[in-house]
C-alpha cells in the first residue's frame, strides 16, 4: 500500500519547488508511513510513500535512460506474465517491481499498456520525450486517484489531502456532491466533495500533453445486449470455483502476508473457506461484532470460525465507540456519508493493524456482480410498478437511467420533498444549480437494451461500489491504518467471466447469488449458503441521539454558519430521533441526520466556505 503524489507544469512553466511536494507527501504518509521517494524532471515531479513490507529497495521507477517514470498505489496481479511475456520480447529487468513492469509494458504498447494489466492500481506515469502526464485508475477503481488544475499546474494524489497542500489550493464544498449524497448511495466519479477537485473514474485514463486534457475509458464493464448461449450450470459453477482459486491465489500469496475477513455474510465466508481449503500456511482472520439484536451477526461469524482453521483477531464495536471515531472516519473518508458502518471498517482494519498482516481479503463486489440486494428481485415485479411511476418520475428515470420506469433505489420526486426541508432556503433556491439529477451519472450507452438485471448492476458498479464502498468505505478506511484491501470478486478474470453469464445464474428466482452459492457446495457451511442476504450495518443516528451526551456538529450555530441544512428542521429530526419508539432502518432509510453532521464535520476538518 503506498500513496502517491505529483505536480506537472500543464499550461505554467515554472520549476517545480521540491518541498511542497514534500508536504504532499506528509500529508498522506499515512498510507506508507516507512519512507517516501520522488522522481523529479522540468516539468513534472512524482512522489510515493511506501511500506517497508513493499521492498522500496527493489523498486524501480524509472526506465533505463530516466526519461519515463512511473508510481504506483496498489497491486498487479499478472505481472509475473506481463514480465514473461516481455522478457520474451528482449526486454530485461533490474528488480522484481511491478512497477518495472510497467514502463516496459508502456514502452511496448504505448498508451494502450493499461489494458493488459489486472490488479488495483493508481498509476502516475511522465514520459519526458513527448511531455505527457498520464494518470489511470484501475477497472473498477479499487485504488482511488484525485487531481485538480491549480494555476496552470495538474497536481494530483491518492487523497485530497496531498492536493490540498499545493498553493491556492481549491477549498470550496462542492453542492452537487452533497446532493449526490442525498440522492444516491454515495458521492460518483468524477465528483467529490470538493468544488474543483476531481476524481479519475474507474477504467479511465486522464492524459495531459500540450496544454490539453483528454479522457479516455480503456476498460468497462460490456454487457452483451442479448443473452449469451447458455453453456449450462456446471459449467458456470465450476469456471468460477476455478477463477475464484486463482484470483484469491494471486491475492493471498503475493509478497505482502495477507489475513481475511469473516463478516457472517456470503461473500466473505467463501473467500474465508476457500483459504482454509486451497492454501497453506499461517491464516489470520478478523471479525467485528456491532451493535445487538439484528445487527449482531457474531452467531454466523462463529459457524465460519469453527469451520476453518485460523488465528482471529475480534473487536466489538459499540455505540459509543461509533459516535467517538466519526470525526476520524470524516477526515480519512474526505467525505460525508449517510451509513454509519464507515466507523466499523475503520476499527476494524485497525484490528488488522495490530496483527502479523498488513493486507487482508474481503467479498467486496459480490453482491453488485451477482445480483445481490434486494432492488434485483424488486425489478422482477416492475410491471406491477408501473402505474405507481408518475410522469415526473419517468422524467427523471429515463434521464438518470435510460428507462422511464426502472427506479434505482428512489423515487426522486417524492424524496425531494423531504430535501426541501433538510436544505437551507436559500441553498434549495438554487438547487437547479447543482442538482445531481439534472443529468446521468453514468454512461447511457452501456445500458441502452440491457435486461434490468445487467442495467441494475452497471449501475451499481459506478454508483455504489466504486467511490462508496471501494473508495470511502473501503480503501480509505484501510488506508488510515496502513493496510492494504484486496478483493478477489473483483478480479479481472471473474468480471469478464461474469460478463457473459446469463442472467439466471445470477439470480435464481428469488435466490440471489445463485451460482457463488453453488461454487460454495461442500466448501461453505450449508448455514451460511441457504441464509438470506443481510445487509452489514451499524448503529445509526437514531440510536446515537438517544445514547449520547451531546452532538456538538449538529449545534444550531454550526448548522447556520455554513448555511446548507436549515437548523430548525435539523432541530426537529432530533427530536424526531430521540423518541423512544422510534427506530431508523438504516439500509432503507435515509439517515438525513448522519449526512447533516457529517458533512459540517467535512466542513470544519477542511475549512470549507459553501
Amino acid at each position: 500500500m503506498r500513496g502517491i503524489c505529483g505536480i506537472y507544469n500543464f499550461t505554467k512553466d515554472e520549476e517545480i519547488k521540491r518541498e511542497v511536494l514534500s508536504e504532499m507527501l506528509k500529508a498522506i504518509s499515512h498510507r506508507g508511513p516507512d519512507g517516501s521517494d520522488a522522481v523529479c524532471f522540468n516539468k513534472a515531479a512524482l512522489g510515493y510513500n511506501f511500506l517497508n513490507i513493499d521492498k522500496p529497495q527493489e523498486h524501480c521507477l524509472v526506465n533505463e535512460n530516466g526519461s519515463i517514470a512511473l508510481v504506483l498505489n496498489g497491486r498487479i496481479y499478472n505481472g509475473k506474465e506481463l514480465r514473461a511475456e516481455l522478457e520474451a520480447k528482449g526486454y530485461s529487468f533490474r528488480s522484481n517491481s511491478d512497477e518495472e513492469v510497467m514502463l516496459h509494458l508502456y514502452e511496448d504498447k504505448g498508451r494502450d499498456f493499461a489494458k493488459y494489466l489486472n490488479g488495483q492500481f493508481a498509476i502516475a506515469l511522465y514520459d519526458e520525450n513527448n511531455g505527457e502526464l498520464l494518470l489511470i485508475r484501475d477497472h473498477v477503481g479499487v485504488s482511488p486517484l484525485y487531481y485538480s488544475v491549480i494555476d496552470g499546474r495538474v497536481v494530483f494524489g491518492s487523497e485530497i489531502k496531498a492536493i490540498l497542500e499545493f498553493p491556492n489550493a481549491p477549498r470550496k464544498l462542492n453542492l452537487k456532491a452533497v446532493d449526490q449524497l442525498m440522492n444516491f448511495p454515495g458521492v460518483v466519479a468524477p465528483v467529490t466533495f470538493f468544488k474543483d477537485i476531481f476524481a479519475v473514474r474507474g477504467g479511465h485514463m486522464l492524459s495531459f500533453k500540450n496544454g490539453s486534457a483528454e479522457d479516455i475509458c480503456y476498460w468497462d464493464m460490456t454487457y452483451p445486449q442479448e443473452e449469451n448461449e447458455d453453456l449450462g450450470r456446471d459449467y458456470y459453477e465450476e469456471n468460477l470455483r476455478e477463477l475464484l482459486k486463482k484470483a484469491i491465489d494471486r491475492r493471498f500469496n503475493c509478497d505482502t502476508p495477507a489475513g481475511f475477513y469473516i463478516s457472517g455474510g456470503l461473500d466473505s465466508s467463501v473467500v474465508a473457506c476457500y483459504i482454509d481449503k486451497f492454501f497453506e500456511g499461517n491464516k489470520y482472520s478478523f471479525s467485528a461484532k456491532i451493535g445487538s439484536g439484528d445487527l449482531d451477526e457474531s452467531r454466523f461469524q462463529q459457524i465460519i470460525k469453527d469451520n476453518i482453521t485460523s488465528e482471529n483477531f475480534e473487536i466489538k464495536v459499540a455505540e459509543g465507540e461509533i459516535l467517538e471515531n466519526l470525526n476520524k472516519v470524516v477526515y480519512y473518508a474526505e467525505s460525508g456519508i449517510k451509513e454509519s458502518y464507515d466507523t466499523a471498517a475503520y476499527l476494524l482494519s485497525e484490528l488488522v493493524q495490530q496483527s502479523p498482516v498488513r493486507a487482508v481479503l474481503t467479498g467486496q463486489g459480490s453482491d453488485e456482480f451477482f445480483c445481490g440486494y434486494v432492488g434485483y428481485m424488486l425489478d422482477q415485479f416492475r410491471n406491477m410498478q408501473r402505474n405507481q411511476i408518475t410522469a415526473e418520475e419517468q422524467e427523471i428515470n429515463r434521464r438518470l437511467w435510460g428507462d422511464p420506469f426502472f427506479r434505482y433505489e428512489r423515487n426522486h420526486p417524492e424524496i425531494r420533498e423531504t430535501h426541501a426541508k433538510v436544505y437551507s432556503k436559500e441553498i434549495f433556491e438554487k438547487l437547479p444549480e447543482f442538482s445531481a439529477l439534472n443529468e446521468s451519472p453514468i454512461d447511457l450507452k452501456m445500458v441502452e437494451g440491457l435486461s434490468d438485471q445487467k442495467r441494475r448492476s452497471y449501475i451499481d458498479s459506478k454508483l455504489r461500489l466504486q467511490d462508496h464502498l471501494l473508495a470511502e468505505h473501503g480503501d480509505r478506511m484501510f488506508a488510515a491504518h496502513a493496510i492494504e484491501g484486496r478483493h478477489p470478486f473483483l478480479d479481472l478474470d471473474v468480471l469478464n467471466f461474469v460478463a457473459k453469464m446469463p442472467d439466471k445464474y445470477k439470480l435464481n428466482g428469488t435466490n440471489e447469488k445463485y451460482i457463488v452459492k453453488r461454487a460454495g457446495r461442500g466448501i461453505v457451511p450449508e448455514e451460511i449458503l441457504k441464509r438470506k442476504k443481510f445487509p452489514f450495518q451499524a448503529p445509526g443516528m437514531s440510536s446515537l441521539v438517544k445514547s449520547a451526551d451531546k452532538l456538538p456538529y449538529l449545534d444550531e450555530k454550526l448548522i447556520k454558519k455554513y448555511g446548507i441544512f436549515d437548523a430548525d428542521y435539523v432541530n426537529e429530526l432530533k427530536k424526531i430521533y430521540s423518541q423512544d419508539d422510534f427506530v431508523l432502518k438504516g439500509a432503507y432509510q435515509i439517515d438525513y441526520l448522519l449526512i447533516v453532521m457529517t458533512v459540517t464535520m467535512l466542513c470544519e476538518h477542511y475549512n470549507l466556505t459553501v
